[in-house]
């Protein structure tokens, strides 16, 4: 059984990042801050960049999507798992290799059923609204390959300048600075949005993941990531295969809620 709480925060993959700690500072403070001082930077384009965020996630409601995930350049660590997003809020996420966990949350109830050891978890979440959003934010996040949520950005201490990349002449990177020195950018095409490159830089290292393959919707006027490589360096430390995608699926209510345990199962 591999621990959830060994599985990458990336993003790009199911294994595990070097520095939990320093990850786990980044995600904390892009869900809660808000005491940042304001950069000097002009208002219009980070707002430009949020807004097209914004109408991004009007227009993608709902995914469904299995995903392959490997590290190291010998593919030596290999992941595969199931999720699926339903707006406002329901998720669900089913790891099947090399473990196998079901994790649900149907709007209410937030619950991890364990088929090898025939064990289900109910999550408690009677705790303030930010602890709450935190939780089930961590929870889902490193099942969801970048491109397909917008970023997590706060509300001041977001940095924007123009940019320009072989697939996109209009492009807008997106800095933050959490402080503990990391920092975050973001590159995004504009006006859609779509999701091209993140660089985190921390304790001296740069890691950089970038998409080498999409696919567009010209209805939905967005692309996905269907290939996500991770590098440091020039060394690959990840990869990510989306195998199958059902943009604006229709998932119904059922998909998301608690499953019935079977019989013989108990509580962890």
């Amino acid at each position: 059984m591999v621990p959830t709480g060994s599985l990458l925060k990336t993003g790009a993959s199911l294994f595990c990042f070097r520095n939990e700690v320093v990850m786990k500072k980044l995600a904390v403070v892009l869900l809660l801050c808000g005491c940042l001082k304001a950069p000097e930077v002009p208002p219009s384009l980070v707002g430009e960049a949020k807004r097209a965020l914004a109408e991004r996630e009007k227009r993608l409601t709902s995914f469904k999507l299995v995903v392959d995930s490997t590290e190291g350049p010998n593919r030596a660590l290999q992941a595969r798992h199931e999720v699926a997003f339903r707006s406002p809020n329901k998720s669900r996420a089913h790891v099947t290799s090399p473990t196998d966990l079901v994790i649900t949350f149907d709007g209410v109830t937030l619950m991890r059923l364990f088929p090898a050891e025939k064990k289900y978890e109910v999550v408690r979440l009677d705790m303030p609204p930010a602890e709450r959003a935190f939780l089930l934010a961590s929870t889902f996040r490193p099942f969801v390959p970048e491109g397909y949520r917008a970023p997590l950005l706060p509300q001041v201490g977001v940095e924007a300048r123009k940019v320009s990349r072989e697939n996109a002449t209009d492009a807008v990177e997106l800095t933050v600075k959490p402080g503990d020195g990391v920092t975050v950018h973001y590159v995004l095409r504009m006006p859609a949005g779509d999701f091209l490159e993140k660089r985190t830089e921390a304790e001296g290292e740069e890691r950089i993941l970038w998409v080498e393959r999409e696919k567009c919707d010209e209805a939905l006027r967005l692309c996905v990531p269907t290939r996500l490589v991770e590098k440091i360096g020039e060394l690959v430390i990840g990869t990510t295969e989306v195998t199958s995608f059902e943009l604006n699926a229709a998932l119904p209510q059922d998909y998301f809620a608690p499953p019935r345990t079977p019989e013989g199962w108990t509580a962890r």
